[in-house]
């Protein structure tokens, strides 16, 4: 066969034992355990079906809200729900209080300080690339068509999608989609982002999102686009043919067959799948062929399709219609290859299977290992896939072993100019074609997982931190790195015992205080868990809670592992202090191996809602930002009392105090809302307008019925987006804007004061005493006049702030501390009165989550997914 290269998916191979990633970088116990403990309550796992919100960062509604669900306890509501829980610990939410001051009495470090402990439970935002119009991994690369794609795509597992000049690695244009764990796939001018259940499509030159396309049976890798068409592998219901153009589905055959997206040359479609259950008449179904291996080698169809036989097959890519089918000796683990007429699969059993492209005869079949788990690759001098246990194996076009590498991968070989280059724990790893030596490992700041893109004798990568690099693939040199990662990220809360945050990998993280150990995950764990509440011990029960909310929009309540006690004292240096780490490698404080109960769910509900923020609690109620405004859970039994489309997105936690909840939009809106009441009914009404920006709401019927309701008492127009929530202290309302601004308003929606400064704030205000704290992208940290926002002081970080201050020892002057973290990696702790540094400790990477404060300790995370408890001199 002949003519153009093939077209390959831009999906990376995956296996049981590989899926597309190093096998020890993402499961844990914990996580495992956490896994249980969703079952067990019939919540959502990853993988079934659920999308998640897009980042915070996002700035744009691109999800769609999961399916409305009633409370589920595990044990029987009273009828008469009691009195609402209090908070508990030193700092129980994502901003100290209701009113998101982040301020509180007690203090952290005041000097020399140092790590007690440091556990990677927060997760880590991973980053994958794809060429533009370039042939992707498994196809024949020696034509080198990719030197003329026009940019890399990149996306974030949080949504964030970029292009990126090819050349220096800066930015062209960003947009989002959904949660995502696969690669993009990039051709005929669209950028094609799957989500789990469908494909968001945006226009390659300007980012414009153009539609999004509903995909049945599970989307399990990035499609291949030929033309206008998308070719999706699905879990369970075989290919789909999705015109991009239209958004129409052209054509689906072999469901519910689990099948790989197909490499596609001439008009035909080469796909691999678990089984086929579509044979018509005259057709081979899989497992049935009976072509000959030749030189008494077994022939395709001499196999065992029971026990999760796969099939290679052959597809007409207009009409779906099938030209041949061949049984595989086992399930397929990636996409196939192709190459100069023939194809090429392999299977969990280890087996390597080429066959006649135009006739579907086998060539030859060849044992490599145990497991093929990533791979075939082909090209003129060779095949090339991933072993399990073993490493890198190369065989030549008749199926004899060439050489064996035992070089640690764990991606599908990407082949440039002399090497074939592998995803690795440490970076990227180039593989001499010729004999397998290594030539050369690049180091990136966290493992790749997603494979190698090459393009113009340049290699690219995105890595598990979330950073993208270019490589020359000859020789290894860095041209570029870019940093891929969220502006900012969510930070943990304190509780008596415990430290709990949302894991970016799903559910909530519960640590105890004193040593780091950790818990099982809290919550939902089948998406990015968001910050929650510590809330009082239920009765007969010696446990605090948590009220966590998932990105799938499940609220629950959990009682915490009932394992260690409350820290005594203050916490202090440990004898021997964990390692401040090194600028390349945070270092993680080791933890005992102990099987925890899992956590005992008191009840849980779907919100129908897209969370977007951290969670608020105020007198009973939990409040979230949603991807279309705000909702409200009530504590005691899971009852949704609120939801409110405000128009745009809140992704900072909203604040409560004196009757009024205000949220800040994502369109820069600052908007107050009374507070449901005591019986639970939302309120519903209209809005009129009260001049000078200032829209006041009139209030509506009480319904008990229809939650969607809320009364909007005033709302304003800011001069920017607003990424972190508004604070509420002494009937004022507090707001910083990205474009610069800090904002004091009445809890009438009167504007006191706006100050204009330097830098953008992704980060919001905190509000201590009589000053208001802020820190900026240009490094500064600032302390204004709560009367009238003038300035006090102005002190500097290490690098950008993206992250609310926190304040500790509020009414001591002498001890009273502001706590940033900053893009440089580095805490800081400024005196309040003066701004003058106290101390900085560089920690790990990148602390763009807000600390808190408590048990005599600073606990912050940093993008690395490292949390963070930092003690010292009181």
């Amino acid at each position: 066969m002949s003519g153009p290269p093939p077209v390959s998916p831009a999906g990376d191979s995956d296996s049981t034992a590989g899926s597309d990633s190093i096998a020890d970088t993402r499961t844990t116990r914990r996580r495992l355990l956490g896994s249980v403990a969703a079952v067990g309550v019939g919540l959502p796992l990853a993988g079934c079906g659920s999308t998640g919100p897009p980042s915070d960062d996002s700035g744009t509604d691109a999800t769609e809200s999961p399916s409305t669900g009633s409370p589920t306890s595990g044990t029987d509501a009273p009828a008469d729900r009691g009195p609402a829980p209090s908070v508990v610990g030193p700092w129980p939410q994502a901003r100290a209080d209701a009113g998101n001051t982040g301020a509180v009495p007690g203090t952290g470090p005041l000097g020399a300080p140092s790590v007690r402990w440091a556990v990677a439970s927060a997760g880590a935002v991973g980053v994958s690339v794809s060429l533009g119009d370039s042939v992707s991994v498994g196809a024949d690369r020696d034509s080198d068509d990719a030197s003329e794609a026009g940019g890399a795509y990149a996306v974030a597992e949080d949504g964030r999608v970029a292009a990126v000049d090819l050349g220096s690695g800066e930015t062209r244009w960003t947009a989002a989609a959904g949660t995502t764990p696969f690669a993009p796939a990039v051709g005929s001018g669209r950028v094609v982002v799957p989500e789990r259940e469908r494909l968001v499509v945006f226009d390659a030159a300007t980012g414009e999102r153009l539609r999004a396309v509903s995909v049945s049976g599970g989307i399990r890798h990035a499609p291949t686009v030929v033309g206008s068409r998308a070719l999706v592998g699905t879990s369970s219901g075989g290919l789909v043919a999705v015109d991009l153009a239209s958004g129409e589905t052209r054509w689906q055959t072999g469901a519910p067959s689990q099948t790989y997206p197909p490499v596609v040359v001439d008009g035909v479609a080469y796909a691999t799948a678990r089984r086929w259950e579509t044979a018509g008449d005259g057709e081979t179904a899989a497992g049935d062929s009976t072509t000959d291996a030749g030189d008494g080698g077994t022939a395709a169809g001499d196999t065992d399709p029971t026990e999760g036989a796969g099939v290679l097959v052959a597809l007409d890519v207009g009409t779906g219609e099938r030209r041949w089918a061949v049984g595989l000796d086992g399930r397929p683990t990636a996409s196939p290859g192709y190459h100069d007429g023939v194809v090429y699969a392999g299977t969990h059993r280890g087996q390597v299977t080429a066959v006649d492209a135009e006739s579907g005869d086998s060539r030859w079949r060849e044992t490599v290992g145990d497991w093929v788990t990533h791979g075939p690759t082909a090209a003129a001098d060779g095949v090339y896939v991933v072993v399990l246990g073993e490493g890198p194996v190369k065989l030549s076009t008749d199926g004899q072993v060439r050489w064996r590498s035992e070089a640690d991968v764990g991606t599908a070989p990407a082949l440039a100019d002399g090497v074939a280059l592998f995803g690795a724990k440490d970076g990227v790893v180039a593989a001499d074609r010729e004999d397998g030596g290594i030539r050369w490992r690049g180091d990136t700041d966290a493992a790749v997982t997603a494979d190698v893109r090459v393009a113009g004798g340049v290699a690219y990568a995105g890595d598990r931190y979330g950073t993208v690099v270019a490589f020359d693939a000859a020789t290894g040199e860095l041209r570029w790195r870019s940093p891929f990662r969220p502006k900012r990220m969510l930070g943990p809360v304190v509780g008596p015992r415990t430290v709990a945050g949302g894991s970016r990998d799903g559910g909530t993280y519960d640590l105890l205080a004193t040593d780091g150990t950790e818990f099982p995950l809290v919550g939902s764990v089948g998406s990015p868990g968001r910050t929650p509440v510590f809330l009082e011990n239920e009765p007969r029960s010696s446990r605090e809670t948590l009220l966590s909310v998932a990105g799938d929009g499940t609220a629950a309540r959990t009682r915490t592992t009932d394992y260690g006690d409350a820290p005594a004292t203050d916490l202090r240096p440990t004898p021997t202090p964990t390692a401040t780490p090194e600028a390349g490698a945070p270092t993680a404080t080791p933890t005992p191996h102990i099987d925890f109960p899992r956590p005992d769910e008191r009840w849980a509900v779907a919100l129908d809602v897209v969370p977007r923020s951290p969670v608020t609690y105020a007198d009973g109620l939990a409040y979230v930002g949603t991807s279309e405004g705000i909702a409200a859970v009530d504590a005691r039994d899971g009852r949704i009392r609120l939801r409110r489309a405000l128009g745009a997105a809140v992704s900072g936690a909203p604040a409560a105090g004196d009757g009024r909840v205000v949220a800040a939009t994502r369109d820069g809106r600052l908007v107050a809302m009374s507070v449901p009441d005591g019986s639970g009914d939302s309120t519903g009404g209209s809005s009129d307008s009260a001049g000078d920006g200032v829209s006041v709401g009139t209030d509506g019927d009480p319904s008990d019925s229809d939650p969607s309701a809320g009364t909007v008492r005033w709302e304003v127009a800011l001069d920017g987006p607003v990424h972190s929530g508004p604070a509420v202290a002494d009937g004022s309302v507090f707001v910083a804007t990205e474009t610069g601004d800090v904002a004091s308003y009445s809890l009438e929606g009167a504007e006191r004061w706006t100050r204009a400064l330097d830098g953008e704030f992704f980060g919001g205000v905190a509000v201590a005493d009589e000053r208001v704290y802020v820190g900026t992208s240009d490094g500064a940290v600032l302390a204004l006049a709560r009367s009238d926002g003038s300035a006090v002081w102005r002190a500097s970080a290490e690098g950008a702030v993206h992250v609310t201050p926190a304040v500790g020892g509020v009414g001591d002057s002498e001890r009273a501390t502001v706590y940033v973290g900053d893009h440089a990696g580095t805490l800081s702790a400024f005196e309040t009165d003066t701004g003058d540094l106290r101390w900085r400790l560089p920690l790990g990477r990148w602390v763009d989550a807000p600390p808190a404060v408590g048990h005599g300790a600073v606990f912050v995370a940093d993008q690395t997914g490292r949390v963070y408890a930092v003690v010292g001199r009181q």
